[in-house]
């Protein structure tokens, strides 16, 4: 069965033509490092996927935080992702699952904008801020129709953004906490945000020290930009798309969305 699924996606189509560098080289190392910990939105997750059941395709899927755990739930997962860094990374972790979980997962290198897979899905979700790495409205509305083509009738589709908060200080540099790794680095990470209104556009500096006793502190610097978006536009954008979104919370517990909320967690099917 794992060799019949990798033969089957070998028809996916993974268009590179337009290859942009990859954002997460320098920070996939240390990715794992900071987000392993988060469960809140895969408990949420999970809850979804025991009403609408699988198969489930998750766009951008990194290191695969989610994706595992899902499998390993006995679910057949699906994922792509962009960045040849994270997919590595998720690559050796999936010879570490047992052969029956390996079984139920097929991981290749796409673009949401351009991907194709030879089936529909009961669930398809972008975790985590992801789809804000879309900077044009043409590239949004090209993945988000790639969803809807992708969606089962009675499926759902989860994408979850950060509620802006445009009246935070800019070029604040802010310490986001410090974890010891495995080998023992102190690993300290720090960000600092600036915001383009017009453009809808935040751009973050993360960085990282790393320092042990033996070695001299040392610094990784990555930089993101991000097109944030509203309520009123994330729900117009998928209308537009073909998606109905049927529900909003603010939070990973369910709760409904108000404007005070940090997060907007939609929840959409296809339209009819």
């Amino acid at each position: 069965m794992k060799t019949s699924r990798r033969e089957e996606a070998s028809s996916a189509r993974s268009d590179t033509s337009y290859e942009e560098p990859d954002l997460y080289e320098s920070l996939g190392k240390y990715y794992d490092i900071w987000y392993e910990d988060i469960t809140e939105d895969l408990d949420f997750y999970r809850q979804i996927a025991e009403n609408v059941g699988g198969p489930i395709l998750e766009c951008m899927c990194g290191t695969g935080r989610t994706l595992i755990p899902l499998a390993e739930d006995g679910y057949e997962v699906w994922g792509f992702d962009r960045s040849h860094s994270m997919l590595d990374r998720l690559t050796a972790k999936l010879e570490h699952l047992d052969e029956s979980a390996q079984g139920r997962v097929m991981v290749y290198h796409a673009d949401m904008r351009t991907f194709q897979c030879p089936r529909r899905y009961r669930m398809v979700l972008v975790p985590f801020n992801s789809f804000l790495h879309l900077l044009e409205r043409e590239g949004q509305e090209s993945a988000l129709h790639n969803v809807a083509e992708h969606l089962e009738d009675d499926g759902r589709f989860i994408m979850s953004v950060f509620n802006p908060r445009l009246d935070r200080p800019e070029e604040l540099v802010r310490h986001r906490g410090t974890k010891t790794s495995v080998n023992g680095e102190i690993i300290s990470k720090f960000e600092a945000q600036t915001f383009d209104q017009p453009r809808h556009r935040s751009t973050v500096h993360y960085f990282i020290d790393i320092s042990r006793q033996d070695r001299q502190l040392r610094r990784v610097t990555v930089c993101f930009t991000l097109r944030y978006l509203s309520y009123q536009e994330a729900v117009d954008l998928m209308e537009s798309c073909g998606l109905e979104v049927v529900e909003t919370f603010g939070d990973w517990h369910f709760n409904p969305f108000t404007r005070n909320s940090d997060i907007m967690v939609f929840v959409a099917k296809r339209s009819s």
